[in-house]
């Protein structure tokens, strides 16, 4: 019990943080069908391209990058997300010593690569916002020009090197997070979220993005054992309790007083599992569960494109 209170000061204060630096971060409210804690849409990525050149940095009064210019008959350029690195560990579990056993970045990182590997075997190019342990926004850079360097920066980084790599979508891939008073509740407590922008000119490859990579996701689960809570396909900004006026992910949405430089293709974010939950967090640690996550998200993603070719 000391240990989950101290866990629920630290997440206050981190809230409050967000609540300042990103205006997006969501209350959960204790039930069986809890809104979650947002920690995979709050918390910065790292951004990294697969053996660069050089390391590319976003200025702080640039303007969005031109797409640049397809050569014919090339293959599609996938976006991979995996949230959070470096230090920023993102979502943990615990055991029930209350020793942190398992962190997010670590699992986002595995999918990641074990997606891009399975992409690059079928002919698509990848683009890694980071392929190792370590952070985006290296040297410390005011990318949104607001006078500060926080959280906004970070992800405002890995937006502008996504959309300087000319991608042809985006997946994100996160891990959800969730405790309250009750640690039996928490501990049982998962499901599967998948979250997109129809706020965009591209809205409705969003949505047929998002649809293909949860459907997949959820089958992926099943034919590993686990029968997952459909938590179902979100919108991006959809309040986490009454009263919320919810806040776009800085990934996925539009230009607004926060996001200033939005991404330039369709994307989701991902959120296959509770790390909180003790069954789904042994469950990702499983080898044939991350195959299985892995090609599912590929397969998502070729039927995507047989849908909407890249032009």
């Amino acid at each position: 019990m000391k240990r989950l209170v101290g866990f629920c000061l630290s997440c206050l204060f981190v809230a409050l943080l967000l609540a300042r630096c990103v205006h997006t971060s969501r209350v959960p409210t204790p039930s069986p069908s809890p809104s979650p804690v947002r920690v995979a849409a709050i918390t910065p990525a790292t951004i990294r391209e697969t053996a660069p050149a050089t390391q590319p940095q976003a200025s702080a009064t640039a303007a969005a990058s031109p797409t640049p210019t397809r050569i014919p008959g090339q293959r599609p350029l996938v976006a991979l997300d995996p949230g959070h690195g470096g230090e920023d560990l993102g979502a943990r579990h615990f055991n029930r010593a209350g020793e942190m056993d398992l962190h997010e970045s670590t699992i986002t990182l595995q999918l990641a690569l074990r997606i891009g590997a399975k992409l690059q075997a079928l002919g698509y190019r990848v683009f890694y916002t980071r392929d190792g342990d370590y952070d985006p926004n290296l040297y410390e850079r005011d990318v949104t020009g607001d006078g500060e360097i926080d959280l906004r920066d970070v992800v405002q980084t890995r937006t502008d090197l996504i959309n300087e790599s000319g991608a042809d979508i985006l997946l994100s891939v996160h891990l959800n997070a969730w405790e309250c008073d009750d640690e039996e509740l928490w501990r049982a407590t998962g499901g599967t979220e998948t979250y997109y922008c129809p706020d965009r000119p591209f809205g409705d490859r969003n949505l047929r993005l998002a649809t293909l990579v949860h459907q997949n996701v959820l089958a992926a689960l099943r034919s590993v054992g686990h029968e997952p809570s459909d938590r179902g396909v979100l919108i991006d900004h959809a309040p986490a309790y009454p009263g919320d006026p919810g806040h776009h992910l800085m990934i996925l949405g539009p230009k607004d007083e926060i996001i200033v430089r939005p991404s330039n293709m369709p994307g989701v974010l991902s959120e296959p599992i509770f790390i909180t939950c003790d069954a789904e967090a042994y469950l990702i640690v499983r080898e044939d569960a991350q195959e299985a996550l892995a090609q599912a998200y590929v397969d998502a993603i070729v039927q995507y494109f047989k849908e909407y070719p890249p032009q």
